[in-house]
Parts: C-alpha cells; sequence; structure tokens
C-alpha cells in the first residue's frame, strides 16, 4: 500500500482520465469490462466506495436488528458505523500485532448466539491468513467477509477463496488508484442480485465531479 501524501498515480494516468471523460459510455459497459478484467463476470459488483458496498451487502443479507458482527479491532471507523446504522451490534476483537489477525481466543470469547458475521480487515498492504478465522466461522455457520481496501494485488487475485464476500478500494490513496470506486466478490449469487438490484436504484456519481477528483 502506498503511505499518505504518496500517490500511486502519474500525470499521464490523470490525462487520460481526463481524455476519457469526454466520452459518452455507458455504465453498464464500463462495469462489464471492470469485472471481465477482474474475472468476476459472475461474482462481482462495482460500486461507489467499499463503505457503500458494505452498506449494500449488509442491506441485502437480511440480517435481523440486534445481530451481532465481529470486527477485528483495526478498522476504518465508518465500517462500524454502518453496521450499527442497520440496528446490528459491532463487537471488536483483538489482534496479534505479530500476525495482525484476530486471535483466536478473544473471536470463542466474543461468539454468542446472536453472532453472524466476521469482518476481517487487511492492513498496511499486508495479507493475514484467513486460516484460522475462516474455520472459526464455518464451524459456527458465520459469513466471513474480508475488508481488503489495503491488500489489492492485482485484478488475478480477487478474494481468498475462505471468504464470502471481498471488498477492494480504488480510493486516492490506494494502491492502483482509480481516484474512487471499489469492486466487490460475493459468492452468494441470491445476495448479489439483491445488491444489484438495491444499487440501481442509487443516483450514479456525476461526470464533473469526477473530473474535478482529477
Amino acid at each position: 500500500m502506498y503511505a499518505r501524501h504518496r500517490l500511486d498515480i502519474s500525470v499521464e494516468d490523470i490525462a487520460f482520465g481526463v481524455l476519457w471523460h469526454s466520452r459518452r459510455l455507458k455504465r453498464e459497459k464500463l462495469e462489464g469490462e471492470v469485472l471481465r478484467l477482474c474475472s468476476l463476470e459472475e461474482e462481482g459488483l462495482v460500486c461507489f466506495s467499499v463503505r457503500s458496498g458494505w452498506d449494500l451487502w449488509l442491506g441485502a443479507q437480511g440480517l435481523w436488528a440486534g445481530d451481532e458482527v465481529l470486527v477485528s479491532a483495526v478498522t476504518h471507523p465508518d465500517m462500524v458505523r454502518i453496521i450499527s446504522e442497520h440496528g446490528l451490534r459491532a463487537v471488536p476483537v483483538d489482534i496479534d500485532p505479530g500476525t495482525l489477525t484476530p486471535r483466536s481466543c478473544v473471536l470463542e470469547a466474543a461468539f454468542t448466539p446472536r453472532t453472524r458475521v466476521v469482518l476481517v480487515a487487511h492492513l498496511f498492504g499486508g495479507r493475514m491468513d484467513l486460516g484460522g478465522v475462516a474455520k472459526f466461522a464455518r464451524e459456527r455457520g458465520l459469513l466471513l467477509v474480508e475488508d481488503c481496501a489495503q491488500a489489492f494485488k492485482g485484478p488475478k487475485r480477487m478474494g481468498d477463496p475462505l471468504a464470502d464476500v471481498s471488498m477492494y478500494s480504488f480510493g486516492t490513496l490506494k494502491t492502483s488508484t482509480a481516484l474512487g470506486g471499489a469492486i466487490l466478490r460475493v459468492r452468494d449469487r441470491e445476495v448479489l442480485d439483491r445488491m444489484r438490484w438495491i444499487q440501481a436504484s442509487y443516483p450514479s456519481q456525476g461526470r464533473g465531479g469526477y473530473l474535478k477528483k482529477l
């Protein structure tokens, strides 16, 4: 992951974006090209951001008010705020400072009959080994969501097969930035279809707003 104030974008990239800004391409066509590049035609969704995608997924998942989400303790505060806005309870889980992986003993201690989801964040450009967390989730019938906003390693490596959902960000400070946007890999096709249906009712980002970013 590129450090703050050292953006992973060139003058040529920005000029390319400005040039293509004038072309009237349909959103559906552009989204299809992005998903084909990542081999996610059947499992992918392009979103405004990881946070909007997370909000979409929670809305489409059909969880009950009061259900709990175990969250690795180092994460973006908006991810926790979105959980709360859906009437759910975020339960922080401490991470091992050596591996940045949620501690298994803390996961076990935090688990209750209301637990439904485990959300883990890959931090500082690295990727944790999901094996232990995935085993914990699978044995208890929990959904596993990985926040890969800081861990993009190219379009050929989009999501750990152990995760139910993988979320990638291309915001300004991210590796391979597109100055915005996100891709979600959602393995449950029914949930993905509901997310697409909900998102279709959302307003689109205006061209002027993106040009201002460029």
